[in-house]
């Protein structure tokens, strides 16, 4: 056989091994990206059927009442996230009133919750906090002002 034959072959086996990991250190980059992005869409598409509504935000009581509208799984809402001028208000901080047990919404229930610190003309963010293993947020669902 012949030398140049020889540096030709193994010249196209090393070609198509540089090749070959190329094809794998690309397919590791978008995999990774691929899978990220379905995690994010499948935590998103839990907040399609969810809605919540403020029913009042009184400053004189510190209260906020809100219902969640028909739709989504029913036991879906873990809990409720505030947003007071902007900022999260501390889940610890917070609770609801009698004879309610838990956090969680059911669908077409109304939960009193106390524990902020309203001035009135405050805005007044709600979001729902999700029972999977991301405890997944849903974007802002609705928002008032406090009022007297």
């Amino acid at each position: 056989m012949d030398r140049k034959a020889q540096s030709e072959i193994i010249t196209t086996v090393l070609i198509i091994l540089l090749v070959l990991a190329a094809v794998v250190i690309v397919w590791q980059v978008v995999q990774s990206t691929i899978e990220s992005g379905a995690k994010t869409i499948e935590g998103t598409s839990a907040c399609i059927g969810i809605d919540l509504k403020i029913v009042s935000a009184n400053s004189t009581s510190d209260r906020i009442a809100i219902t969640r509208l028909s739709g989504g799984d029913t036991n879906a809402v873990a809990n409720i996230k505030f947003l007071v001028e902007g900022l999260s208000v501390t889940d610890s901080g917070i609770s609801v009133l009698a004879p309610a047990t838990t956090k969680s919404l059911e669908p077409l229930e109304t939960k009193t919750y106390t524990g902020f610190t309203l001035t009135k003309g405050d805005k007044v963010e709600v979001a729902a906090i999700f029972n999977d293993d991301e405890g997944t947020v849903c974007n802002i669902m609705d928002e008032a002002l406090a009022e007297d």
